[in-house]
Formats: structure tokens, C-alpha cells, sequence
């Protein structure tokens, strides 16, 4: 076995050289997703004027000095190929090229095939697997391949595209390339076992976790002196007040992108974000970190905010675990700290995200759906000229205009919820919110909840007394009211209660109790449908104080489109879609029907992989919607003899598109569409 470090133009240079992928191996899979980070580190070399960039490790077995077996890193290989018969083409078609110019294309094609080689199949230095092979070599003849069901063709058009925008110029993307390093395992045949090797390689041992990975890019190189000192002076306070610093740090990047990141990613967008933002200055990213792990410290109540009343208000958001509103309130909070709000105005922000958080949990069960609003949400506000005058205005305007999964439960469905729903079948921290909120509402003397129990005063097991008192339709009584807040309490005395009658409660626990939530339960004659409801409807005005419905003046003349994207879990039954959204496109494509959505985004997805998309037309799960064996009910075109079955609802279209991406490992969030008339 032979390890060296070399430049990957050494690796590939050298007269008879070829390079072949077993028949074994998978087909080219990369994506214009890893090609942009390889483009992205090209341009990095260039910019920051770096001497080389780590690509990757080569395994090969070698055959003598000219044939090598490549048994892992044929995506990187294939794809750094790929890059130079792009710019190779891009020079040979140019026109008026400059002596250098043509001098370079020479170059380029020097690493691609054995100029000299009299035998055709050994004149293309790599020789992919498979299809791959077929759609390579048609690059070299045609330059270009339409409509081809391949990755290979797709990210030489991404490359081609790349170069022809002139961000580098092609003597720049030459010279980005030769800083490529690869470390070269050369396996000698019958000596090393090559699978050993590659199980080694590939080893699912303990991986670093994200923070670690963060902790490690900022720190790692420094000297031994500073790297101590920045530990000492920030990193350990980022973990003290953070207490999971991965999730701190994916909030932080929320709040300064407004764009979705995956946990799974928080390293890498992370790295990105810091050398885009801070360049090199690892001082200048550590003071930021830990200025916001400050603010984020006061969420997750690691320390207490000093206004004791904000303390209390981020204390109820912490015990409701509404974790989403996280990337707004660090806009908010640095809004605070430079004096653009008051600490009034925050109090008031506080309140209207409560509200929102828990109707959400009471009304629709779930506060999911929301990630994306609370991450553009600071931006909206601002977009508006008088956002810092009128500010709480703006902000419950557009809470009122959201729709479907976002929408502002109203008072109406608000007390519906709290009358006829079963909260005692809530989680127990949100169950206990409510009732605790409700204990506590404006006593000066706060009760503590967690010493005490939930009771059902019409227990969950009926005697035969409970059944006389109720009536003839107790089954229905009980069966629809039992766990319903009207019907519930707290106590310290649960097991003396049990299922006794109402009277023996009275007399063990609701004539003595000092809770408010026992008031008035002395005084009652009997237990009964009628008075339920009538509690219920008692507790509901303390329930509308502490949890208000907002109200503006703010107003704006021209209605905004409300996006969703493929991973939404709305129902679109009935709507038409007006505009498709891909990437970072702000202007959109025009919309007339949900067959438009389907057949554009289909276009893109299959250019984004055409080899992955291929095999998912001929799966046995997707056959049904491009089978091409037999006519399909509603065939729609959605690329040149290419067609998918029109005939699925508003619902089975988004279901099918985010399933597509899931299957080519395509972000299906980067997908977003708005809708017509959506506002219920």
C-alpha cells in the first residue's frame, strides 16, 4: 500500500493513465447540490487566496504505472472530470480566443484523454460504470446531450453554466483546480485487501456531533496561546449559556440566514455563513456567538432575563416548549439591547406569541407548520417603512393575515375548544399550563401546581349515586364532559376524593379549598351538565385575558401571497395555485392550475437528477404515474416526450412532489408555492 498527498492534476496527468469504476459500483449520483459546494470552494480559493483545499481520499488499486481500479471517491473523481471537460468545451467553443486561451484548453484536455493512444477506448482517461459511460463519452463528442436521463450530462451543464458566468475566469477556475488535494491510497493487488481498506474508510464508528465540528473549525488552527485564551474567554461561556450549543448555533443561523437549516447540516451552513460573514476573524465570529448566546440563555432559562416580568413571560414560553419562535425572538432581543424597542413593547410581543403558541396547541392540537413563519417573521415586520413606530401594529397584521396551519385561532374556536375538548388528553406540561395560568391569573399569592394533582369532579369511574344524580343521560354526559376543563380542578387531596359524590368533595376538599379554581364549587347544589358549562364558560373570560386575541389599526392596501412549500401538511382542496417559487427565485413562475405546479416542478426535479429521476419513473411505487407501457388516464408533458399523469388532487400533487424529493435527496422546503384566495 502506498499513501501519498498529491494534487489531484498529478493524479491525473501522466501519458496512458486511465481510470475505471467497477461494474460494482453505484452509478454517479452527485447532485448540483454537491457540485455547488465544489464550485463554492473553487471560488473560495480564488477569494481568499488559499494554497489548496482538501477534496477528498482516492482508493485505487493500480495496475502497473497506467491502469487504476477506483474503489472509492468515483463521485469525486468522476465530478472533478466532469468540471474540466466543461471548461475544455467552454474554451473550444469560444470565440476570438486569446493565445493563452487556447494554450489552456490544451491543458485541460491533457488531463482528460491520452492524446496519443491508438486505441480509441483507451483515449478517454475515465471510464465510468454503466450508462454513465455512454453519457460521458458523448460529452467529449457533442459537448452537450439534451434531455439526458443522467447526472453526468446535468452537472456539465451546471459546471458549463458556472464558467459562462464569468464569477471566475477561466484561467482562475484552471488555477482552483490545481489547489485541489486528494490523499491517494494505491492498493497493490494480491498484497492489500481492498474491502478491509474500504470498511475502514467507511467505518460507522462514533462521528462528531455538530458542536463538536464548530467548536473544532473555530479553534482548531490557532495557536496553542490564543486558542486557549478564546476557549477560556468565549467558547466555554457559549456552552454554559447555551446549553446545547449545535441547537443555539442552528438558531443563530435561522435568525441571520431567514432560510430553513437542518440539523444535519448546522456544521456546514455554519462554516459557510462564518467565512462569508467574518472571513477569517475567528475572534470577530466568538464575540457574536456569545453575544447571542446571552439572549438565547434567557430562553432556555439557563439565566434570568433582569426585568423580572420578561423573565416570567420567557418562563411561560420555556415551560410551553415553543422552541420555533427562537430565530424571532433573537431579532427582538437585539432590537431591545440597541434600544429600537422598549422593554413595554417586548412585554406586548411576549404576549401576543403566547397567545398564539398555546391557542395553536389548544385549537389545532399542534404548533407545527410554524418553523418557517417564525424565521421570516422579523423580516416581514421590517419590510414595512414604519416598522420601528408602529411595530406591535405590523406585527399582529400579519399574524391576523396568515392562513391555513398559521392562522390566528380566533376567539370563537378559542372558546369552543376550551368548552367541548377533552384538555385533560393534552401533554401534561400543557395541560398544567392551563390550569396553573388559570390558578394564578392575577392572585398575589402564585400557587405551585406541581405539588398538586388534576381532579375530575364527575370522576372518571361513575357509582351508582353519580348515575342517579346525572340522570337518564349520564352515559352521554359523561362520556362527552368528563375531561373537559369545565369539569376539572386541582387538588391535594385526589385519593380522598376519588369517585365519591359530589357532596362528600364538597365537604372533604371544595369548602376548605383556597384555590380559585375550587371557588364558587362549595356553594352548588348538584354536579351536572348545566353547571359544567357554566364553569367552563366562567374560566373562559380569565382564559381570554391571559391569552388575548390581538387586535391592529395597522393596515396595507394590497394583500401579500402567503407561501407554502412541498413539505406543508395543509389541505389545498378547493384552491388553485397562483405562483411556483424554486430556490431563491423571488419572482416566481405563473401558476393557472395545480397540473402547471406538477409539470414544472417535475421539469425541475428531473434536471436536477436525471439519473435518479429515471430510475424512480421505472420503480414499482411511482410506475403508476409515468408508466409508458400503457396510456395513462391524463398524460402531461412535463419535458420533451416525457409525461406524468395529470390526474391527481391539490393534495396527491404536493404528496407526490415532496416524495420525489425525498427519493433524489432533494430539500423539498426549496419548493414553495403561493395560492389564490387562501385567507379562510
Amino acid at each position: 500500500m502506498q499513501v501519498q498527498q498529491l494534487p489531484i492534476y498529478q493524479f491525473l496527468e501522466g501519458s496512458g493513465k486511465s481510470f475505471i469504476i467497477p461494474v460494482y459500483q453505484r452509478d454517479y449520483a452527485w447532485t448540483r447540490i454537491n457540485c455547488q459546494k465544489l464550485w463554492d470552494d473553487l471560488v473560495d480559493l480564488k477569494n481568499n487566496k488559499r494554497i489548496d483545499h482538501f477534496l477528498g481520499t482516492l482508493v485505487t488499486i493500480g495496475s502497473g504505472f497506467e491502469e487504476y481500479t477506483v474503489i472509492d471517491g468515483q463521485q469525486r473523481l468522476t465530478t472533478t472530470s466532469i468540471l474540466l471537460i466543461a471548461l475544455h468545451t467552454f474554451l473550444k467553443n469560444k470565440e476570438n480566443k486569446t493565445e493563452e486561451e487556447k494554450i489552456l484548453s490544451e491543458q485541460v484536455l491533457d488531463f482528460l484523454i491520452n492524446k496519443y493512444s491508438s486505441e480509441q477506448d483507451k483515449r478517454i482517461r475515465l471510464k465510468p460504470n454503466k450508462q454513465d459511460k455512454e453519457y460521458f463519452e458523448k460529452l467529449f463528442t457533442n459537448g452537450n446531450v439534451e434531455n439526458a436521463n443522467s447526472n453526468v450530462v446535468s452537472n456539465y451543464n451546471f459546471f458549463y453554466e458556472k464558467i459562462n458566468s464569468e464569477i471566475l475566469s477561466t484561467k482562475e477556475v484552471f488555477d482552483s483546480f490545481k489547489k485541489l488535494k486528494i490523499v491517494l491510497i494505491d492498493l497493490i493487488r494480491g498484497q492489500d485487501d481492498p474491502q478491509l481498506i474500504f470498511e475502514s474508510l467507511n467505518a460507522t464508528g462514533v462521528k462528531l456531533k455538530e458542536d463538536d465540528k464548530i467548536r473544532n473549525f473555530v479553534l482548531m488552527d490557532l495557536e496553542p496561546v490564543k486558542q486557549e485564551k478564546m476557549y477560556k474567554e468565549y467558547w466555554s461561556n457559549i456552552e454554559k449559556l447555551t446549553g446545547d450549543v449545535a441547537e443555539f448555533v442552528r438558531n443563530y443561523l435561522l435568525f441571520k440566514l431567514k432560510t430553513w437549516v437542518k440539523k444535519d447540516d448546522v456544521y456546514e451552513v455554519f462554516k459557510k455563513f462564518s467565512l462569508d460573514t467574518f472571513n477569517k476573524d475567528k475572534e470577530k465570529i466568538l464575540k457574536d456567538l456569545l453575544y447571542f448566546a446571552q439572549i438565547y440563555g434567557w430562553f432556555v432559562q439557563i439565566n434570568n432575563h433582569p426585568d423580572p416580568l420578561v423573565n416570567k413571560q420567557l418562563n411561560r414560553l420555556n415551560k410551553l416548549e415553543f422552541t420555533v419562535s427562537h430565530p424571532y425572538l433573537l431579532d427582538v432581543f437585539n432590537d431591545l439591547k440597541e434600544n429600537i424597542l422598549t422593554e413595554q413593547i417586548v412585554k406586548e410581543i411576549l404576549t401576543t406569541i403566547e397567545s398564539y403558541a398555546f391557542r395553536k396547541i389548544l385549537v389545532d392540537n399542534t404548533t407545527q407548520g410554524l418553523n418557517k413563519l417564525f424565521i421570516t417573521l422579523s423580516k416581514e415586520i421590517k419590510k414595512e417603512k414604519t416598522w420601528k413606530e408602529e411595530y406591535l401594529g405590523i406585527l399582529n397584521f400579519i399574524l391576523l393575515e396568515k392562513t391555513v396551519s398559521q392562522r390566528f385561532p380566533n376567539n370563537e374556536e378559542f372558546e369552543n375548544a376550551l368548552v367541548t375538548k377533552e384538555v385533560y388528553r393534552l401533554q401534561a406540561k400543557n395541560r398544567n399550563f392551563l390550569l396553573e395560568s388559570l390558578e394564578n391569573y392575577q392572585s398575589a399569592y402564585p400557587v405551585n401546581v406541581d405539588e398538586l394533582t388534576v381532579e375530575h369532579i364527575m370522576p372518571q369511574t361513575l357509582t351508582k349515586e353519580w348515575k342517579n344524580k346525572l340522570g337518564e343521560e349520564w352515559q352521554e354526559i359523561h362520556k362527552k364532559y368528563l375531561h373537559t376543563l369545565g369539569n376539572l380542578s386541582l387538588t391535594a387531596k385526589n385519593t380522598e376524593l376519588s369517585n365519591n359524590t359530589f357532596e362528600v368533595k364538597q365537604q372533604i376538599d371544595f369548602q376548605t379549598s383556597r384555590l380559585k379554581l375550587n371557588f364558587k364549587l362549595d356553594g352548588l347544589a348538584n354536579w351536572n351538565e348545566e353547571k359544567i358549562i357554566e364553569r367552563a364558560k366562567d374560566l373562559i373570560k380569565n382564559a381570554k385575558d391571559i391569552w388575548p386575541f390581538p387586535k391592529t389599526k395597522y393596515s396595507k392596501p394590497i394583500h401579500e401571497e402567503q407561501k407554502f412549500d412541498l413539505t406543508s401538511e395543509d389541505s389545498f382542496s378547493g384552491s388553485k395555485p397562483s405562483r411556483l417559487y424554486i430556490e431563491d427565485d423571488e419572482k416566481g413562475t405563473e401558476l393557472k392550475t395545480w397540473r402547471d405546479l406538477l409539470t414544472n416542478a417535475c421539469k425541475f426535479l428531473h434536471n436536477f437528477s436525471p439519473t435518479q429521476f429515471s430510475e424512480i419513473q421505472n420503480s414499482q411505487e411511482f410506475r403508476w404515474y409515468f408508466d409508458t407501457k400503457k396510456p395513462l388516464r391524463h398524460p402531461l408533458e412535463f419535458m420533451q416526450d416525457k409525461f406524468v399523469e395529470g390526474n391527481i388532487s391539490a393534495n396527491g400533487v404536493i404528496l407526490f412532489l415532496s416524495k420525489i424529493c425525498e427519493r433524489i435527496n432533494y430539500p423539498a422546503e426549496n419548493i414553495s408555492f403561493s395560492i389564490k384566495n387562501a385567507k379562510e
